[in-house]
């Protein structure tokens, strides 16, 4: 099953909670950022300003330039969909991070290894949301295994 996280642009007021809400979850150091919320240029609609704002964070491509360039294949794609890092095989050469073409992927210097979001595939397995959708406060995230086609809808994996 195929999973999709859209973020809804009319809901999303740029209030960082997504991004603390991974920090606490996965209890990642300070600078260590899995997802960083985007504030957009502001655009001139109908005579007025709009000042968008969007998570961002690993797109789980289909097909990721990350696991490609790692030498270790440290990083595959399960049959969910998801990319995701084996630590234990990471050597820290970085070459994933280079390759990442929307540079989602982080560097932890305390463990020398590349990480990224997983899509909480903990909490996954436990049939809850990830974190950043369970606790968006604004219900902006949306993970779903639809495709949805709706004008101010974003998706962001």
């Amino acid at each position: 099953m195929h999973r999709a996280l859209y973020v809804d642009l009319d809901r999303c007021f740029g209030c960082f909670t997504c991004e603390v809400a991974c920090k606490q979850e996965h209890d990642l150091p300070v600078g260590i950022r899995w997802i960083k919320v985007v504030q957009d240029r502001p655009k001139e609609i109908s005579g007025g300003l709009q000042l968008d704002f969007y998570p961002a964070m690993c797109k789980h491509c289909e097909n990721p330039a990350c696991a490609e360039a790692c030498p270790e294949e440290a990083i595959s794609k399960g049959t969910d969909g998801l990319v995701l890092i084996n630590p234990d095989r990471c050597n820290g050469c970085r070459a994933c991070l280079e390759e990442c073409p929307f540079g989602l992927m982080s560097w932890e210097p305390s463990t020398e290894k590349a990480s990224k979001c997983t899509l909480c595939t903990e909490r996954l397995a436990q049939g809850l949301e990830p974190s950043c959708v369970a606790f968006c406060p604004g219900k902006a995230l949306i993970l779903t295994t639809e495709r949805l086609e709706e004008p101010r809808m974003l998706r962001l994996v």
